[in-house]
Parts: structure tokens; C-alpha cells; sequence
């Protein structure tokens, strides 16, 4: 092939010489696309499963997930009909991760609590590990959250101490989560009461003595604790600043720390500095803040225990009626236009940040496509609007004017009739966004 190319070029017909190059990047692109298909199939297929899993189970074909190392698949227990979740480990892919998913499994094994997904049986093979744990129905917080029609203050501090009873039962276990998130909390179901639950504990440690200190540093930016960035041992307290954060994001839909990239961003989280802006804290208590600010706080032996953080006003505040009524008082202020808003535009971003970083790969291999594999985000997407920069994993709505992908009318922004524009910087590359109505 590449000799006819140079036969053409030889004659002059540059023409055709571009259009034979570019038949042979698009091949090579389609031959890569299909490649990443067939991986993610066999993925999605698994090995073949423990005969002991089939006789107790039915495997269903409702995949709940596929992640780099793993497949969740939903199952039912035979002699009940009840639904569970089977995670498949293929142990070829796991690369020296083995020590992680020991220590996962060896404390999935000894959870047992209503806050937190346990691990209820273990198969393994030749070729995969087989963990089935309690299935999540209800979805991830925030996905569960925005499909309501009214959310108040009592609705968030109901959440929150949900959350803690969870770490609580961890810390009393001497389990440190070091990777609480909205993403890593699962609603049991989808009534609207349904019980929150914590997962994913491939970060998880037990310590080993009360005075034991952790020095990997681990978490995700935006809720990771400062004491784990300056790397000077960590322990119980990083999943009580996370709980912090949680708590911030949950009453407005935007995290407390942000920065230019992800070093401003650390040193934004490392001096502990962040505020109660006007336009989404008005409504909030007096008692919502003080709480934040006993778990936003540094040293790190400053924090309360969980135990602690449960007794505080705030939850006696909001949750003296709840315990009667579930629901939140009726004259309570709805927050949830605002927290929609916020958390739809950082969503927003996270979709555009995929977008771009297809263009450029597209662009540097000269194809007009790429494979479903080559989607993923970039830790650090700078957005700029106004006078003001924020990363994408912690941008507040007022930061920004519209967002790529999905409409202003699907984000429900006020629709005008001129199209509002974004520049997305990713690694250096900056990219015009642009949002059409429709």
C-alpha cells in the first residue's frame, strides 16, 4: 500500500495520495475501535463462572456496571427470587493489584451495617474472583437527589447522618474509608426514604493500632483531606473532612475548594479556606454552617469522631420532626432548584471535557472517529468565565454560563435567544464550546 502511495506521489497526484492515507488511518482507527469492543464484550461475558455461583444463583443479563478491572452484574438468588450484585474480577487484569482487592475483600467480609454494602459470598476460579454483595438499587446520591421534587435542609441533614452512622460503624471497626464521595454512596432502593449506603472500598484500610498512621496518599480531589497531601500520616479524621464536604455539596451542589489546576486546587484545600456565598447559603441555618466548619477544620486532631460530629445541634435542629414525619417540614425552604443547578453544570462540564479530549485524539491520529475506550476524563479541565477559574470537579453554577453537550433548555438555565460560549482548556489545548437551543 504504502508503495502505491509513493507511486501516485511520484506522478503528482497529491490528491490521491491524501486520500489513501487517510483510507489507511481510518482503517487502522476502525481495526482499534473494533479491538476495544471486543475487549469490553469479553468484559461483559466474563470467564466461565464457579458451578457452586450457577447452582445458588441466576446470573442475570443486566449488567450493572464495567469498570477497568471488573463487571457488575445483577443476580437472584434461587430459593428467594431476591436480587444481588456480582462483581467479576478477571485476575488478568488486575497487574499487581492483588493486595488491594485482599484488603478490600477482607473488609467487605466484616461490614455489617445498614449504612454500608457488605460482602456476602466469595467464589473464586482459575481465571476471576467472584464477590457477591448487596445490590444498590436506588442508585448514587446525587442521580437519586436531582429526580426529586422538593429537597430541604432536613432532607440533606437526614443524608448526612446517614452517612455518619456508616463511619461511625467503620471507625469502630478501625476500617478508614480515605475515598468518601457522592459517587461511593448508594441509595438500597428508590423510595424516597430509601437508606444511604457507602461502597467502594478499594482505598480502605484497617489500621492496626489505635495510634496507627497512614501515609499513602489516596483519595479524590475536592474531598480528599489536607493532611493526606502533605503527605504527614492520616487516619480516622480524612473520612470526617470528607464528610465535611459531602455535607458543603449536598446544601448548594458545588464543593467548598476550588483552584486555577489541581496545585491551586490542593493549596486551596491544604489552607482550609472556603466560603458561604450569599446566593446559595441564605437559607441555610446558622447551624448547617457551624457544623461544616467543625469538620472543615485543621489540624486534623481538631475534628470530632464521628460519634461526636453525630450529636451536633444541627441534626437535633433538623431531624426532631423527621423522627415523626419523615419528610422535612412543609414550610421548609425548597433548595433544590439551586443545588440542581450547580451540580447539572459541573455534570455538564465532565460531558464536555470527554468531548474535547475525543477531538484531540481525533486530531492527532487523523481519524474521524474514535473507540468508546479513548473517552476519559481529564483530572484537570480548566473553565474560564469571566474573572473567574475553576476546575470542572468544583464549579459552581454562577462560575459559568453554559456548558457543552447538554442544551441550556435540559439544564434549565433560562434559555436566551443568543448562544452562550466557553473556553475549555484541556492540557494546554484550548477549545470554543458552544450550546445551540433547540
Amino acid at each position: 500500500m504504502m508503495k502505491l502511495i509513493d507511486k501516485i506521489k511520484n506522478h503528482g497526484h497529491e490528491n490521491e495520495a491524501a486520500a489513501a492515507e487517510k483510507a489507511i488511518a481510518e482503517r487502522a482507527a476502525a481495526e482499534k475501535a473494533a479491538a476495544a469492543a471486543e475487549r469490553k464484550r469479553e468484559r461483559e461475558r466474563g470467564p466461565r463462572m464457579h458451578p457452586e455461583l450457577l447452582e445458588l444463583y441466576e446470573v442475570t443479563d443486566h449488567v450493572l456496571g464495567v469498570g477497568t478491572f471488573a463487571t457488575v452484574k445483577e443476580i437472584k438468588l434461587r430459593s428467594t427470587g431476591k436480587s444481588y450484585a456480582l462483581k467479576i474480577i478477571l485476575k488478568k487484569t488486575l497487574q499487581g493489584k492483588g493486595a488491594m482487592l485482599n484488603t478490600e475483600i477482607s473488609i467487605l467480609s466484616k461490614v455489617r451495617h445498614p449504612n454500608c454494602v457488605s460482602l456476602l459470598e466469595l467464589f473464586d476460579t482459575e481465571d476471576a474472583v467472584y464477590l457477591v454483595t448487596d445490590l444498590a438499587e436506588g442508585g448514587e446520591l446525587f442521580e437519586q437527589l436531582l429526580k426529586k421534587g422538593s429537597y430541604t435542609e432536613g432532607d440533606a441533614a437526614r443524608l448526612v447522618h446517614e452517612i455518619l452512622l456508616g463511619v461511625e460503624y467503620l471507625h469502630e471497626m478501625d476500617i478508614v474509608h480515605r475515598d468518601l464521595k457522592p459517587e461511593n454512596l448508594l441509595f438500597c432502593d428508590k423510595s424516597d426514604n430509601a437508606t444511604l449506603m457507602i461502597t467502594d472500598f478499594g482505598l480502605s484500610k484497617v489500621l492496626t493500632s489505635g495510634n496507627d498512621v497512614l501515609m499513602t496518599a489516596c483519595g479524590t480531589p475536592g474531598y480528599v483531606a489536607p493532611e493526606v497531601l502533605e503527605q504527614i500520616g492520616h487516619g480516622k479524621p480524612v473520612d470526617i473532612w470528607s464528610v465535611g464536604v459531602i455535607a458543603y455539596t449536598l446544601l448548594c451542589g458545588y464543593t467548598p475548594f476550588w483552584g486555577e489546576d489541581q496545585a491551586s486546587l490542593f493549596e486551596c484545600i491544604i489552607s482550609g479556606e472556603y466560603e458561604y456565598e450569599e446566593e446559595y447559603w441564605k437559607d441555610i441555618s446558622g447551624l448547617g454552617k457551624a457544623f461544616i466548619d467543625s469538620l472543615l477544620v485543621r489540624p486534623a486532631d481538631k475534628r470530632p469522631s464521628a460519634t461526636q460530629a453525630l450529636n451536633h445541634p444541627w441534626f437535633r435542629a433538623m431531624l426532631e420532626q423527621d423522627m415523626v414525619t419523615p419528610l422535612s417540614p412543609a414550610d421548609s425552604v425548597n433548595l433544590l432548584p439551586g443545588v440542581r443547578k450547580n451540580f447539572n453544570a459541573r455534570t455538564a462540564f465532565k460531558k464536555a471535557v470527554r468531548a474535547v479530549g475525543l477531538i484531540r485524539k481525533m486530531q492527532s491520529s487523523g481519524s474521524s472517529f474514535g473507540s468508546g475506550e479513548d473517552l476519559h476524563e481529564t483530572e484537570q479541565v480548566v473553565v474560564t468565565s469571566g474573572k473567574t477559574t475553576r476546575p470542572s470537579s468544583t464549579l459552581s453554577f454562577h462560575d459559568v454560563v453554559s456548558a457543552a453537550v447538554m442544551t441550556k433548555k435540559g439544564l434549565g438555565l433560562g434559555a436566551t435567544e443568543e448562544d452562550d460560549e466557553e473556553n475549555v482548556e484541556v492540557d494546554g489545548v484550548l477549545a470554543n464550546l458552544t450550546i445551540k437551543d433547540q
